[in-house]
């Protein structure tokens, strides 16, 4: 794995199942993870992957909240991903995954996340690479 001299491993472990971390020093924003998740269903689609992993791009908890048009974005909308590309394939038995997506937040940082995620998954585990690079 070859990586920027200012990045350096992290302790931190923000999501379930992350198995490595690392973070530039500079700014936190820019990072990446290699997440092991076990069980559930293996994801067939494009869509369905990444339902398995919104958690990932900050899903809310609260599902009826209000909030005016803020940053772009239309009332009551807290978060909108770009999908860039993707491709789905299916290899010897195993679902391989890749996106290059663009995500925004209605938090104050409207210049948005982009992520490269790669994915691979077998016998009911998800392994999951994401990088991520603030805009």
């Amino acid at each position: 794995l070859n990586l920027p001299s200012k990045w350096n491993p992290s302790k931190e472990k923000i999501f379930p199942g992350t198995d490595l971390r690392y973070t530039d020093n500079f700014d936190d924003v820019n990072n990446l993870e290699v997440i092991v998740t076990k069980g559930g269903k293996e994801p067939s689609t494009g869509s369905e992957f990444l339902n398995s992993i919104s958690y990932l791009f900050g899903e809310t908890t609260k599902t009826d909240f209000e909030s005016k048009s803020e940053g772009g974005f239309k009332p009551n909308t807290a978060a909108q991903i770009s999908v860039l590309s993707a491709d789905v394939s299916k290899k010897n038995g195993k679902n391989y995954y890749e996106f290059e997506l663009l995500t925004r937040t209605a938090d104050g940082n409207e210049g948005g996340r982009h992520q490269l995620i790669s994915a691979a998954s077998s016998n009911g585990n998800l392994y999951v690479f994401r990088a991520q690079a603030g805009d």
